[in-house]
């Protein structure tokens, strides 16, 4: 099958942020959480524990920036892995109006804050009907989808808001439910001294 779409993607790493463009196979249900989890089926986006990237941008903790036609990137060292314009693009199934096809199950979102080594993130989890959050965290996939996003930079305090983010499971320290109608809100994150629990 050919390859002709494409959704930009920006990978957040410890030390680095990538922005590049992944490629799926032209139907609506290809997904960025797919690729990352491995359950796709689609051409190179099939790839074990690399992502193939094009067109990157590599920003450098120091500042520095740098351009790479193809890059792979070692699934395990993305800590979130976000989608840029266009969420349905990034969810896939569920994300479109009308009726849902097969697999879809109905979650409802739960808000939570997630700290990383390098990352604060707010956002909306989501979960089956009486399933518990960490039962959600304790589910095979390693990333976890979360929508209507806030990202703060521990290191630089730079907050940036993502219609669509996956959290990689083995890079959270820590996950905490938030009020209901903090996300939508808009609610302010700040980073946290490592020595305390500073919350806004």
């Amino acid at each position: 099958m050919e390859l002709t779409a494409s959704q930009m993607v920006k990978l957040y790493m410890q030390t680095q942020i990538l922005v590049g463009y992944i490629y799926y196979a032209p139907t609506p249900e290809a997904r960025l959480l797919d690729a990352l989890n491995g359950l796709s089926d689609m051409g190179p986006v099939k790839r074990g524990r690399f992502l193939e990237l094009s067109n990157v941008t590599i920003q450098h903790a120091d500042g520095r920036q740098e351009k790479l036609p193809i890059a792979y990137i070692n699934k395990a060292t993305v800590q979130l892995a976000g989608t840029l314009g266009d969420a349905d693009a990034g969810r896939g199934i569920g994300a479109h109006a009308g009726p849902k096809s097969y697999p879809f199950v109905e979650k409802s979102p739960v808000p939570i804050l997630i700290e990383t080594q390098s990352y604060i993130v707010t956002g909306n989890m989501y979960r089956v009907t009486f399933q518990k959050v960490w039962q959600v965290l304790e589910d095979t996939p390693t990333f976890l989808p979360l929508t209507h996003a806030q990202i703060c930079t521990v290191a630089t305090g730079a907050r940036e808001r993502v219609p669509f983010v996956a959290v990689n499971k083995e890079h959270i320290l820590s996950l905490q439910e938030e009020a209901i109608g903090s996300i939508g809100g808009h609610k302010a994150v700040e980073p946290k001294n490592r020595g305390g629990s500073k919350k806004s």
